[in-house]
């Protein structure tokens, strides 16, 4: 089932290093097991007492409509670390939103967004009675921005009914390329967790506001 007939496809863009939302092709940064943004594991925060909005961020240039439903965006086998992203989605009122849709997109390893020829690490997902949602993926690799690199991020975006909600980015605590980064802030960046299987893990909860 597709998100609704309304939006059209647009095309894939590469900009310049100039304007509020340049990117730059080439001279991309995958990461590696030993990046300081694997470095240091960190505590899992407290559950809020009162929910907040989730901030919104800049869609970016690299967006493309229509992604399949799918949770596993690891679809080619590229050589990269093992990430699932997973959270829930609830009201300001602290309420479970169940039948959202949660779509992610993100780079590649290697820092590349694909073209809207594969669809690789897009995809979408509805929650469910719990407002949970999860996506199995690799860690996103930096590109450059402005003549530094953009930290390691993931785009995401909110939809109910057709509507769009939010649109926002997650980052990666400890990444050396947040300071300076004038789209991340502390409140969507969150800490790697490891899993039974030694895969890394995202927990990014949404509240809708």
């Amino acid at each position: 089932m597709g998100r609704d007939d309304a939006f059209t496809r647009r095309g894939f863009l590469c900009l310049a290093t100039t304007g509020a939302v340049a990117v730059a092709c080439g001279g991309s940064e995958p990461i590696t097991m030993d990046d300081e943004v694997l470095e240091g594991m960190c505590e899992p925060p407290e559950s809020p007492s009162v929910c907040e909005a989730t901030a919104a961020d800049i869609e970016g240039p690299f967006y493309l409509p229509d992604s399949p439903e799918r949770s596993d965006l690891d679809t080619v086998g590229d050589d990269g670390i093992a990430l699932e992203i997973r959270g829930r989605v609830s009201d300001a009122a602290c309420a479970p939103m169940a039948a959202t849709i949660v779509e992610i997109w993100h780079a590649d390893p290697s820092g590349d967004y694909d073209n809207g020829d594969t669809y690789n690490y897009r995809g979408w997902v509805r929650t469910g009675s719990d407002g949970a949602y999860s996506f199995r993926t690799l860690m996103p690799g930096r590109y450059p921005n402005a003549g530094t690199l953009r930290p390691a991020h993931v785009h995401v975006k909110a939809w109910r009914d057709g509507v769009e909600l939010l649109t926002t980015q997650l980052y990666f605590e400890d990444d050396p390329y947040l300071e300076g980064d004038k789209w991340a802030e502390p409140a969507r960046t969150v800490c790697l967790e490891q899993d039974e299987n030694d895969a890394f893990v995202a927990v990014f909860d949404l509240v809708l506001g």
